[in-house]
């Protein structure tokens, strides 16, 4: 059987997509609570610090009954330059999965090659837990909550991606995710940007090609308060520019940062039952201000919550033989 990983949203199909929210919803509900990796091991290689996604794969590993087991890479050799080919050929052996976060937004791209090389060498399913091109973990946590949201509605239903001022440089793995998926699945969302703050451009060209065969829509604009009024779904994200380098970048971010963050006077340009949504973490009063980030429409920690779920489900299917051989 070929060795099936998830290292970018189209790694998956829609139909698949669909099937893994089906099961993560079951195991929501408590429909499905069988320990599908009993005795299995699940390693998690983290270069960069996680709350969320670290702690929610460890008690998914948990529940479906596996041991998972957290290392920083300064914990192993590859801190003392071990090549990657020897770490994955001895961690082949030991685990079942392993699950990696690792990037550096002073060298973009090196992440997320560096994943791939890992899964090229791997045995075992390869995960990615976000790097400097996506997040697909994620990504699947928000569309299980917008289909609790807006069940087969989602489609119909405008989610405006928001670039939101932070002073630390971000990945934009979840918005080329959110972007891939959306294409996928048919869904419309507009991306809202600064000028030097779009999207990268094999991205956004990847996306539109996809969403012509799909009907849905993927646009960008560099309009705040137009791309959110009337929307469904107002989410906030910061990434870095992937034209601006340097103090050229960090001068043009604090710039922006009075103009381009949440707030409840934006929010109300949205849809009367427009839900705010937002991957964390974030500073309230930089990217969001706290009234809307705590606020009625937030849907932040059911969105967190749904990391636990669709993490089991897709631990399961990649044991189960559900997600197997060439992603179609």
């Amino acid at each position: 059987m070929t060795v099936r990983h998830l290292l970018r949203m189209q790694d998956l199909s829609a139909k698949e997509m669909c099937a893994l929210l089906d099961l993560a919803e079951a195991m929501k509900r408590g429909d499905d609570s069988r320990r599908h990796l009993a005795g299995r091991c699940l390693g998690l290689l983290f270069d960069v610090p996680s709350t969320r996604t670290r702690v929610s794969f460890q008690v998914a590993a948990s529940q479906l009954g596996a041991d998972s087991f957290p290392y920083g890479v300064d914990e192993l050799r590859l801190a003392n330059r071990e090549s990657i080919e020897d770490t994955i050929g001895v961690l082949n052996r030991y685990l079942d999965a392993l699950v990696v976060r690792w990037y550096d937004m002073r060298d973009p791209g090196a992440g997320h090659r560096r994943l791939r090389t890992m899964a090229d060498l791997a045995t075992i399913p390869v995960i990615n837990a976000l790097d400097d091109e996506e997040h697909p973990c994620q990504v699947l946590a928000d569309l299980l909550t917008l289909r609790e949201l807006y069940g087969g509605d989602v489609p119909a239903r405008r989610v405006v991606y928001a670039w939101s001022y932070s002073p630390r440089q971000k990945t934009p793995g979840v918005l080329h995710s959110s972007m891939m998926a959306a294409a996928l699945l048919g869904h419309r969302v507009t991306v809202a940007h600064p000028p030097g703050f779009a999207p990268q451009e094999r991205v956004t060209r990847a996306a539109r090609d996809i969403a012509a065969r799909t009907g849905a829509s993927v646009e960008l604009t560099e309009d705040l308060a137009e791309a959110v009024r009337g929307s469904a779904v107002v989410y906030t994200l910061s990434w870095k520019s992937p034209t601006l380098a340097g103090q050229e970048e960090i001068q043009a971010r604090t710039r922006l940062a009075d103009r381009w963050r949440i707030t409840e006077p934006l929010m109300r340009l949205a849809g009367d039952e427009a839900v705010f949504l937002d991957c964390m973490p974030t500073n309230r009063g930089e990217e969001v201000d706290a009234e809307v980030k705590d606020g009625p429409r937030s849907r932040i920690f059911q969105q967190a919550e749904n990391r636990l779920h669709v993490q089991k489900a897709l631990l399961t299917q990649l044991f189960d033989g559900t997600l197997t051989g060439v992603p179609r």
